[in-house]
């Protein structure tokens, strides 16, 4: 019965937590997938399906290497970048900083599969019972040479050693230069010391305003 529960949610699970600021521990290798389901009447942009696949694995203490697959504007566009992210500055401090560097490629209905090139950067802080983060790159094409930029912001709450919660604004130019914003509230359960599930809700605030619930699932090895 534990195989099949395994197997459901890691077929219906939806968007990934990312280290960001906090380096993955040398050896460590985190997965993520994921995508939103029972979706509002009519949503399709900002809110769609939108499956994911995530990794991290930490090379050293200082650099995480990842892959970050996903699709985007209503599933006609699809992505995979290969990413290292590298932290700047005292890895034991209140304020952490990074820098993420990433080549990938892209395929739509419309055009050729094109390079992509990604930069960014993310700040977290560590708080009591918590964090704050703020995740921000832009990634350019060899074709669609425009700088597209994106940004999440993410307040994150332990309550116990089993729960979590985290709320997380999301904005960015999407592929047809709309710019969109998306809300989303999550409840987090430790399941096990290697497994947690993430329940929660992601809304419009742009487009079409549609929303789904979402439905997560990060392990580590």
């Amino acid at each position: 019965m534990k195989v099949v529960l395994v197997v459901c949610l890691l077929a219906l699970t939806a968007s990934v937590a990312q280290a960001g600021a906090w380096a993955r521990e040398k050896g460590d290798l985190f997965i993520a997938v994921g995508g939103n389901f029972l979706l509002s009447d009519g949503a399709q942009l900002p809110v769609h399906y939108d499956p994911t696949l995530y990794a991290e694995w930490g090379m050293t203490d200082r650099i995480t290497l990842g892959l970050d697959i996903h699709t985007a504007d209503k599933g006609r566009i699809g992505t995979a970048f290969a990413f290292a992210n590298i932290p700047i500055g005292d890895l034991t401090a209140k304020n952490r900083w990074a820098i993420n560097l990433a080549y990938g490629l892209r395929a739509n209905e419309s055009q050729p599969i094109e390079t992509l090139l990604r930069g960014g950067f993310s700040w977290g802080r560590g708080l009591d019972n918590g964090w704050l983060a703020v995740d921000a790159s832009a990634t350019i094409g060899t074709i669609d040479t425009t700088w597209r930029p994106k940004m999440d912001a993410t307040w994150g709450r332990n309550w116990n050693d089993r729960w979590t919660t985290t709320f997380q604004l999301q904005t960015g130019q999407g592929w047809t230069d709309d710019i969109y914003a998306k809300i989303s509230p999550t409840v987090i359960w430790t399941w096990r010391p290697n497994m947690k599930v993430a329940l929660g809700a992601v809304q419009g605030l742009t487009g079409d305003r549609g929303s789904a619930l979402k439905l997560e699932t990060w392990l580590t090895f």
